[in-house]
């Protein structure tokens, strides 16, 4: 009896031990940081890699050679997704427009201009500020406008590429 006694004791102290272990907890702090981004994209395609967009200078019309430029409404569409302020920059990543087949003409890079709600900028071979904006998802047409020489344009290539860059602020 006494060894029954001594043998449930022992079990006790056991179970007791067991349910104090099972009672302890430990704190753990999990913290993340969010770090701001921008993705800027051509409206409808994935945001993924490089996209190229290709608009036609259309033919001057009469009121076009009457103020001296050519405007081209909504000429690309661009989407910038955020969860911070940023702003959007536009570059020509060439020094002209393009030359006349027989090199005698160059159509000038300050002749385009790019622009969105009505604000345009000259563009160049150094990225400028186009546009600014906030948190969200943000699709803005950018309208180009071409200035028309004042002679004749030549036969001749004319093409510039433009790069469309958003940076966090």
């Amino acid at each position: 009896m006494k060894k029954f006694l001594v043998s449930a004791a022992i079990v006790g102290l056991l179970a007791g031990q067991a349910l104090l272990a099972a009672q302890t907890s430990a704190t753990v702090t999990v913290r993340w940081t969010i770090l701001p981004f921008a993705v800027i994209s051509l409206a409808g395609q994935s945001g993924q890699g490089s996209v190229v967009a290709t608009t036609s200078i259309p033919d001057p019309s009469p009121a076009d050679y009457q103020r001296g430029f050519i405007v081209i409404q909504d000429a690309v569409r661009l989407t910038v997704l955020s969860n911070t302020s940023w702003t959007v920059y536009a570059q020509a990543l060439g020094p002209d427009l393009g030359r006349s087949f027989d090199g005698g003409f160059t159509w000038p890079l300050e002749a385009l201009e790019a622009g969105v709600n009505g604000r345009f900028i000259r563009l160049s071979q150094t990225p400028q500020p186009l546009t600014r904006g906030g948190r969200g998802t943000h699709t803005l047409p950018v309208d180009y406008r071409v200035t028309i020489p004042t002679q004749p344009l030549p036969p001749g290539d004319y093409q510039v590429t433009l790069l469309y860059t958003v940076i966090a602020d």
